[in-house]
């Protein structure tokens, strides 16, 4: 049987071996990364002639630096959960609160 301290030892090395990757360059450093034409068409799962068309009418979130776009991942994970369709349900439960709010006299 494994004395206490080793064991706590060993969770103390996976812990600093977790946050040694957070800091180099895991999930939170991909989410600020700026991110180039193909790897935007690759998340979207679109042609790059698709996003060069939403940069030229200004309908995705973009940058450009000389002739370069960039696109932020979290400005683009914004954007794509801004166009939500409402449901039948969504819908009905806006009427009725719409009309709790303005009853008839």
């Amino acid at each position: 049987m494994k004395n206490i301290f080793e064991i706590i030892l060993e969770k103390l090395d996976r812990i600093e071996k977790a946050i040694d990757k957070l800091n180099s360059g895991g999930p939170i450093a991909q989410l600020n990364d700026p991110m180039k034409i193909k790897e935007l068409a690759a998340y979207l799962k679109m042609s790059p002639s698709a996003i060069y068309k939403f940069t030229s009418t200004g309908t995705i979130p973009h940058y450009k630096n000389g002739k370069r776009l960039f696109f932020k991942r979290e400005e683009i994970n914004e954007w794509i959960f801004t166009t939500k369709i409402n449901t039948g349900y969504d819908i009905e439960r806006e009427a009725t609160e719409y009309i709790q709010q303005n009853p008839r006299k």
